[in-house]
């Protein structure tokens, strides 16, 4: 029986209340979950939207296709902030807006609004007072900003990854072509400035558990084409089948493979640096030799991101083993520029 004519049933717009207290929904979503027409679901959203305090609207893209939820309304008394919370909230506000990941850092600028006032006359202090704040904490090196195509797919795979759902995606290799993948979301993943998703690549049996042997792909966000995210969920692995911790614990970055013993030695001149600075976890700072280069040894994949940065030392770097890394160091600082190609292990790729 249709409901199209039917009073808006209060026990029905407070379970859509609940559903878009837990995250973005759509229109498509809620009819599903609720079990009611598409007409009604705008029925019950025009009564939140008018009685629901920290409803919120975005569209999702160019078509005008909108998502809807319910956040969390922070109560605080305007003006009793503490100058230490304002001090905290415009320090993350303002390395969040350096990376700018879905709108976090609207929000932290929201609670530092709420904190220092609204008052008409006090505006301009406030905005002084914020300004001169920014000025003693700043990024000496911005991150790379989000792109107006992966800060959408960013803020649907998050919520994909959160809520443990199973995503279709269209996907462009490094090398051209594309190709559609069932993907289970299971870790996002950041390096130096590119950010990853790592997951499962296969339909999720009759239970949605994940199993041993299963296919798992890495993909950058900036190549991800088409996203669309599916009401099926999948469970999480447990930590004996995915450790991501302990699987990129031997990368330098993004790129990962087998880690080898590395040992290099670093000129005097740069003893303070190597004593003050981890590059990587397994990092081991040995004493001065007789000429007083520094020995540091690393377990490490040695591909990828790990030779620029031992390209990028110059002539003020050693590399003492193993003997193949070593090679190729005094190979590559002997080319003229241009002279050559890159193999795929000196290029920065995901997959």
């Amino acid at each position: 029986m249709s409901d199209e004519n039917a009073s808006t049933p209060i026990r029905q717009v407070l379970r859509c209340a609940e559903l878009l207290r837990e995250g973005w929904h759509g229109k498509l979503s809620l009819t599903r979950r609720l079990g009611v027409s598409a007409r009604t679901i705008k029925r019950y959203l025009a009564a939140l939207e008018g009685e629901v305090e920290g409803f919120e609207i975005r569209e999702i893209d160019e078509r005008g296709t909108r998502e809807y939820r319910i956040r969390a309304v922070r109560v605080v008394d305007r003006r009793t902030g503490s100058p230490y919370e304002v001090l905290a909230l415009v320090m993350a506000e303002r390395f969040f807006r350096a990376f700018d990941p879905g709108g976090v850092a609207d929000l932290l600028d929201q609670m530092i609004f709420e904190l220092t006032g609204d008052d008409d006359d006090g505006g301009e202090l406030v905005d002084r007072s914020l300004r001169s704040l920014g000025r003693r904490f700043v990024l000496a090196r911005t991150p790379q900003p989000m792109s107006g195509d992966v800060r959408l797919v960013f803020d649907q795979l998050l919520r994909a990854v959160v809520e443990q759902q199973v995503v279709d995606l269209e996907y462009e290799g490094r090398k051209g072509g594309r190709r559609d993948y069932v993907l289970r979301p299971y870790t996002l993943l950041l390096g130096e400035s590119e950010l990853a998703v790592i997951g499962a690549v296969s339909e999720p049996g009759p239970t949605a558990s994940a199993h041993r042997g299963e296919p798992i792909r890495t993909f950058a966000l900036h190549r991800i084409r088409g996203l669309k995210l599916r009401s099926q969920r999948f469970a999480m692995p447990n930590l004996g089948q995915w450790d991501p911790e302990a699987m990129f614990s031997a990368s330098w970055g993004l790129y990962v493979g087998a880690p080898d013993r590395v040992r290099v030695a670093v000129h005097p001149a740069f003893g303070e640096l190597a004593r003050r600075r981890q590059w990587h976890p397994s990092q081991v700072v040995g004493r001065p030799a007789g000429d007083g280069w520094i020995p540091v040894t690393f377990d490490v994949f040695t591909g990828g991101e790990f030779r620029t940065w031992l390209l990028g030392w110059g002539p003020w770097i050693r590399v003492e083993q193993p003997s193949a890394l070593a090679d190729w160091v005094e190979a590559i600082r002997s080319m003229a520029p241009g002279a050559g190609a890159p193999d795929d292990d000196e290029v920065f790729r995901i997959v």
